[in-house]
């Protein structure tokens, strides 16, 4: 598959209007792997225009939903054609072992595009009882028009998927910004679209620097809604660029979820689920299990154990096919995630694995940080309040049920959280008292596309996914038709 480097305007690949360019990095040496285009304001104005008279001329949003629902079948299917190559491109340009990009990030873009085919085609109002038999009142959904996406660089290849496919079965067209760091997946389902028979401005792709490119799609008139996807703090200032024309949006932001596990739990299968939970990506994941908040009875064999998964984990070159944990996705990023590490050793945690940079052998030129631990540690400590969104984890005791939910709730976060009991009832009742988007018991870091997915607090509003996501994405139009005889009148 070749790499693409260009804007995709109106279903033309084209240079930025400046002409200006930005490096493209591999994680595992930091090697440039390619350049491309910095888009501006001008390609912004031009992408989105492409876009209003895409939706204006019904080429998309008039398509009946069958019509549609097969072109989105065909894109999935050419994921799934094209997933080794595409798996390939995500672990070079992100860092994360080619079993996750091809297990889960591409086949679950693929999955991502099957389920919102159905649901193109399940998208219905409803009529609604008027207070006089003569008149017919019913509801119709609409698409929004142009809908804005930003993606982030973790999971750049599936969140794509997941705002596009939905963004599109509403009838939709689409400018999406890929990730700075992480373009090249992004830029490669341009040519699926067009392979798959979108027409020409359904979907645009523009790459550049988010002050630039991103701040534009905020301030443009012909773009209705904004999705965005990254940190919290960034999410604020996406609200704050959508206040002035009215925009709607939907932010899923960050994360410290933590992982609840209770004495009765199986112990294997909680060591086995939060490593999963922990690890997935390196840590560079928003729902990540970050926070483990273990029962005093069990606390000590679960350190002990969970230290050992995390060592035993193979770090190694995101290409090979036994890997299970690859590399940061930039030496910046790293920087911020050791001064965390730095911190929580200032702080008095007591580090029990990892913490050191790998620097020699295959990884002397690249991002790597092993599996990181840190135990005894204190919720009030920066390492345990804050993101790190790396392999940074903190172990907790907690005395009881009780204790532990506090525990769980005491965050300015709520994306999601897992508990780890083999008690029907308990994971139930507390469920039920957790402040997150997402509960899972005996598992974490399972997204699947039917389930509507965001946050409480300061990981977000909104949510993707699901009918729900899907019906976010329309606006509701009330249709009323006299029935009434002629003659009717008011005065």
């Amino acid at each position: 598959m070749a790499i693409r480097n260009k804007l995709l305007i109106d279903g033309k690949w084209v240079d930025a209007s400046g002409g200006k360019t930005l490096s493209v990095l591999d994680p595992s040496d930091n090697a440039e792997i390619t350049r491309v285009a910095a888009g501006t304001t001008d390609d912004v104005d031009k992408a989105a225009k492409a876009a209003e008279r895409c939706h204006q001329s019904g080429d998309w949003s008039k398509l009946n939903p069958y019509g549609r629902s097969a072109i989105l079948r065909k894109v999935g299917a050419l994921i799934n054609e094209k997933a080794q190559e595409l798996a390939e491109l995500e672990s070079r340009d992100v860092g994360k072992p080619i079993f996750e990009s091809l297990n889960i990030d591409v086949a679950s873009g693929a999955a991502t595009f099957e389920y919102f085919a159905d649901l193109a085609v399940d998208i219905c109002g409803e009529v609604i009882p008027a207070p006089y038999n003569e008149v017919h009142n019913y509801t119709v959904r609409e698409p929004l028009g142009v809908v804005g996406a930003i993606i982030p660089w973790n999971f750049p290849f599936l969140i794509a998927c997941r705002k596009l496919a939905s963004a599109l079965a509403a009838g939709n067209c689409v400018v999406i910004k890929p990730a700075t760091w992480a373009p090249l997946s992004t830029l490669a389902l341009g040519d699926i679209f067009n392979e798959a028979g979108l027409p020409p401005g359904a979907v645009n792709i523009l790459t550049g620097q988010g002050s630039t490119a991103g701040n534009s799609l905020l301030a443009h008139p012909a773009i209705h809604d904004i999705s965005f996807t990254g940190s919290t703090d960034v999410g604020r200032a996406v609200m704050k660029g959508c206040v002035e024309g009215l925009k709607s949006c939907g932010l899923e932001l960050g994360g410290k979820s933590p992982a609840i596990v209770l004495p009765d739990c199986n112990m294997d299968e909680t060591i086995d689920g939060t490593l999963f939970g922990a690890y997935l990506n390196q840590g560079e994941c928003c729902c990540a299990a970050t926070r483990m908040l273990v029962h005093e009875a069990v606390y000590d064999e679960f350190v002990e154990r969970f230290v050992a998964g995390s060592e035993a984990i193979k770090v190694g070159m995101p290409l090979e096919d036994d890997t299970r944990f690859g590399c940061l996705i930039h030496s910046d990023h790293m920087a911020s995630v050791m001064s965390y590490i730095e911190s929580g050793r200032n702080e008095g945690s007591k580090l029990a694995c990892g913490g050191e940079a790998l620097s020699s052998g295959p990884f002397e030129k690249g991002n790597f940080l092993p599996p990181t631990v840190f135990v005894d540690v204190e919720p009030d400590h920066r390492i345990s309040r804050e993101e790190i969104f790396g392999p940074v984890i903190v172990i907790t005791k907690g005395k009881d049920e009780n204790e532990l939910i506090r525990l769980a709730n005491d965050t300015c976060y709520g994306l999601a959280a897992s508990i780890w009991t083999t008690n029907l009832k308990a994971s139930h009742r507390i469920a039920s008292q957790l402040q997150a988007g997402t509960v899972w018991v005996n598992l974490h870091n399972f997204v699947f596309p039917s389930g509507p997915y965001g946050g409480y607090k300061d990981s977000g509003i909104g949510r993707e996914l699901g009918r729900e996501g899907l019906l976010s994405l329309t606006q509701t139009k009330t249709v009323m038709v006299s029935l009434f005889e002629p003659g009717f009148k008011w005065y």
